[in-house]
């Protein structure tokens, strides 16, 4: 058991970052770990991204936080934080499933990283 307790844990803040193809925490589009509901630490043993096994928390963990911080910088990151922040895809991406209770999620973006926002952002 990851954690003592039978109540899922609450972390006062994470802090997390977003790769290119919409991840986070190894939490990885399409991947099966995106539907686990029970267990808050997974194993994930078929990585598309080097070392093939990890372990990772899981969206019940992560969403039972109280504030959650992305952060995230470069250009290259552009592109997928207009889908995670501005899509309605049906399948949305890793990152745009991490919602927590508490509504205390917050984006830091270098301009690189918003340059294709098109929603208000505070400076």
């Amino acid at each position: 058991q990851a954690f003592p307790g039978a109540e899922t844990p609450q972390f006062d803040l994470l802090v997390l970052g977003v790769g290119p193809d919409g991840h986070t925490c190894s939490l990885f589009p399409g991947h099966a770990l995106l539907q686990e509901q029970n267990s808050l630490i997974s194993p994930i043993l078929d990585s598309p991204k080097p070392p093939a096994q990890r372990v990772t928390m899981t969206l019940p963990l992560l969403n039972s936080s109280r504030s959650v911080l992305f952060v995230a910088s470069g250009a290259s990151k552009a592109p997928v934080l207009k889908r995670i922040l501005e899509g309605q895809e049906e399948a949305p991406l890793p990152a745009a499933r991490v919602r927590p209770r508490s509504s205390r999620l917050r984006w830091l973006l270098d301009e690189e990283a918003a340059k294709e926002l098109q929603i208000p952002l505070e400076k």
